[in-house]
């Protein structure tokens, strides 16, 4: 089963059409790459899948459940969540603190410990 599938979505806004009939799937650990022209819909797309705005047509799936019109807190407790080119880190918090930040948020409470593992061998990952 595929952990994302987005099947035909489209999303337009009044008259202009930013995302059409759409369709791709993406297997666990594997990677897509979406490319195109400023104004080719691919930040809508990005948005249509993190919740941020209600496809028009189409279904979005992850984990073989839909999440397409789910709000974006929704949809972050369930594994996806959107990052912004500008990031800034949390001003005070170590860089292990801001790895556990993005670790723990939006999942279920659970200790800080396996957290804590996980942004260790993150950290270690990119040096």
């Amino acid at each position: 089963m595929p952990l994302l599938e987005v099947t035909r979505v489209g999303k337009s806004f009044g008259g202009v059409r930013a995302v059409s009939d759409v369709s791709f799937t993406l297997a666990e650990g594997g990677l897509v790459g979406v490319m195109g022209p400023n104004g080719s819909g691919k930040t809508t797309l990005f948005n249509l899948i993190a919740g941020a705005l209600r496809p028009d047509a189409g279904e979005i799936r992850f984990d073989g459940h839909p999440i397409g019109g789910l709000a974006p807190h929704a949809v972050c407790v369930r594994g996806i969540a959107r990052t912004f080119q500008l990031v800034r880190p949390f001003a005070g918090l170590s860089a292990r603190e801001n790895v556990l930040v993005g670790r723990l948020y939006g999942r279920e409470r659970h200790a800080a410990g396996g957290g804590a593992g996980e942004a260790g061998r993150l950290l270690t990952m990119v040096g």
